[in-house]
C-alpha cells in the first residue's frame, strides 16, 4: 500500500501531539528514558577515546554558547551540545532500545529535545511532549521501513530514522508548526547516514553518527524556521529515504502507527551496556550460573542461539568475534560478552578492562554461537536459547524476554541504580540525587533549565576508568543485574 502524504501525515502528528493526550505511565517511561539517558552520558564525558576527541573537535569549532552537555556544563551552542550528548548517550552501548524497531530511539531524540528546551526556557511538559513525539517517529519509521532490510542494505537505523525522530522532537519543544517540521524532514533527508561499516574494525562511527542524527535535527529545524525549503515527500517521494534505504517499506504503515499505543511505552532499558542482542542470553546465562552454582572452569561448554539479525551484529564473522580488541569489538561479541559473564557472574562496563584477558581468551574457546531458527521465528524479539554443558548434564533456556523490557521491566529503583553507578565517576551522592528529584518532578519543572543547572562538570577530580572502582550503588545494580 502507497500513502503519497506520509510525511505530511507524521509532521502533523508530531507538532500536534499535547501532553494532556498522554497516559500517566506514558510521562513516567519518558522521565525514565531521560535519567537513563543522562546517566549514560555523564559516565561516557570523562571517558578518554572517542568522548575526549569529539570533545575536543567541538571546542576547537563551536563558538561558546548557554546549552548544557551533560558531565561538563553549559557552555555551547545548542547544536553542539546535543551532538556531544547523543554521541555520549551511545558511547557505552548501555542506552535504550525498542524490539521490533531494532533501534535505540533515546540517544538522538533526547539531547536535540533537551538542547532546544534549555535554550527556550521550556517546562518539563514540554520536554515530554517533545520526547514521546520523537519516540514516536522514529521507531514506527524503522517499523514502516523494516528492521531487518535496513541492516541487509549496510544501515544502521538508529542514525538514519534517528535524524528524522530528533527533528520531530526539535519542533514540537519549539512549537513549529507542521509545515517548518515538514521542511524539515525533507533538508534531513539529505543528511540521514548511518553505515554499519563501523562493524568492521570497531570504529567510533556508530556513536558519532548518532551525535550527528541530533546535531542535524537543529541545523534543519533552524533552517526550515529561517524559510529554508526542503524537498517534499522526503519519506515517501520516488528518491525519498524509503526508496533509498530500504526495501519493502510500508509508507501507510508508518502514518497509520502514529499515537497510542506510545512507543516509548514498548521501549526498553539495559541493564547490560552491550549490543541488546546480547543481553537474552546473559540473562540466561547468568541464571543456570545462580541455579548450579557452577563456575567458568566448571562449564564444558556453552551454546547460544540467536537471530538472524543479531548473528550479523554479535556472532560473525567469527574469527573477529572471537578476539575483540577494542571495546566497541565487544559490546558486539557474543563471545566476548558471555566468557566474562561466566568468569565474573555480571556483566559492567568495569568488564571491558578484560579484553584480551588469558582466562577470557580460553573461556570463549568453549563458547558457540549459531543462528536458531526458534529464536529467528520470535524476530523482532531479542530472544536468544542457551545450552550449558557441566559434566554430563545439559541445562538448556529459551529467553524471549530480555531484563528490561516493558513485560520485564527494570523498576525506578533499578534505573536509580544505574544512574547511580554511572554519574558517580563524576557526581557525588549530594548532587545525583537532587538531579533524580528533578527528573521524577520533570512534569511540574516550569522550566527545564532547573535540571539542566545541575549538570554541570565533575564535583572532584575524578575520571571513569575501567577498574572496579564502584560506588555503592553501582555495586547494587549489579547484584539485581546478576539476580
Amino acid at each position: 500500500m502507497t500513502d503519497t502524504h506520509a510525511t505530511r501525515r507524521v509532521a502533523e502528528y508530531a507538532a500536534g501531539l499535547q501532553f494532556s493526550e498522554l497516559p500517566e505511565s506514558t510521562v513516567e517511561h519518558a522521565k525514565q528514558a531521560l535519567l537513563d539517558l543522562l546517566g549514560i552520558a555523564i559516565r561516557a564525558a570523562g571517558e578518554p577515546g572517542s568522548s575526549a576527541v569529539l570533545r575536543r573537535v567541538v571546542d576547537e569549532l563551536g563558538a561558546p554558547g548557554d546549552a548544557t552537555v551533560a558531565g561538563i556544563g553549559a557552555h555551547y551552542r545548542p547544536h553542539y551540545a546535543a551532538l556531544l550528548n547523543a554521541a555520549f548517550a551511545h558511547t557505552l552501548d548501555f542506552d535504550d532500545t525498542h524490539q521490533r524497531g531494532s533501534i535505540h530511539p533515546g540517544a538522538p531524540v533526547i539531547p536535540a529535545a533537551l538542547a532546544i528546551a534549555e535554550e527556550r526556557g521550556a517546562s518539563g511538559r514540554a520536554l515530554i511532549e517533545a520526547i514521546v513525539a520523537g519516540y514516536d517517529v522514529t521507531v514506527r519509521l524503522s517499523e514502516a521501513a523494516i528492521p531487518a532490510a535496513q541492516y541487509d542494505r549496510g544501515f544502521h537505523p538508529t542514525a538514519t530514522v534517528g535524524t528524522f525522530g530528533a527533528t520531530a522532537a526539535v519542533a514540537r519543544v519549539a512549537r513549529a508548526g507542521a509545515r517548518t517540521l515538514e521542511h524539515a524532514f525533507g533538508i534531513n533527508g539529505s543528511q540521514a547516514a548511518g553505515s554499519l561499516q563501523f562493524l568492521e574494525n570497531g570504529a567510533w562511527n556508530k556513536r558519532i553518527h548518532v551525535g550527528l542524527a541530533a546535531h542535524n535535527a537543529i541545523v534543519a529545524y533552524r533552517l526550515a524556521a529561517a524559510g529554508a525549503q526542503g524537498a517534499s515527500s522526503a519519506l515517501e517521494g520516488t528518491s525519498g529515504f524509503f526508496r533509498g534505504y530500504t526495501d519493502g517499506a510500508d509508507p501507510a504503515r508508518l502514518s497509520a502507527s502514529l499515537g497510542p499505543p506510545y512507543a516509548i511505552d514498548e521501549t526498553g532499558f539495559k541493564p547490560y551496556p552491550s549490543c541488546r542482542y546480547s543481553h537474552a542470553a546473559i540473562d540466561a546465562l547468568l541464571e543456570i550460573l545462580a541455579e548450579t552454582r557452577a563456575d567458568a572452569a566448571q562449564i564444558d561448554a556453552v551454546r547460544i542461539g540467536l537471530p538472524r539479525s543479531g548473528m550479523q551484529l554479535v556472532g560473525i564473522p567469527e574469527d573477529a568475534k572471537r578476539r575483540p580488541t577494542s571495546i566497541v569489538d565487544g559490546q558486539f561479541s557474543m563471545f566476548f560478552c558471555a566468557a566474562v559473564t561466566l568468569l565474573r557472574r555480571r556483566f559492567t562496563w568495569a568488564e571491558y578492562a578484560l579484553l584480551g584477558d588469558p582466562e577470557v581468551e580460553a573461556t570463549i574457546r568453549k563458547i558457540s554461537v549459531a543462528q536458531d531458527p526458534r529464536v529467528e521465528a520470535l524476530f523482532p524479539g531479542m530472544a536468544a536459547t542457551v545450552e550449558v554443558q557441566i559434566g554430563g548434564r545439559t541445562i538448556r533456556r529459551l529467553n524471549d524476554t530480555p531484563r528490561g523490557e516493558p513485560a520485564n521491566p527494570l523498576t525506578w529503583d533499578d534505573l536509580t541504580a544505574k544512574f547511580d553507578g554511572l554519574a558517580g565517576a563524576l557526581y557525588g551522592p549530594a548532587r545525583r540525587e537532587r538531579i533524580v528529584a528533578a527528573v521524577r518532578r520533570l512534569d511540574r519543572l516550569p522550566d527545564v533549565r532547573d535540571l539542566t543547572s545541575l549538570l554541570t562538570g565533575p564535583d572532584r577530580d575524578l575520571l571513569p576508568n575501567t577498574g572496579d572502582s564502584f560506588t555503592g550503588r553501582e555495586a547494587a545494580f549489579e547484584k539485581t543485574s546478576a539476580s
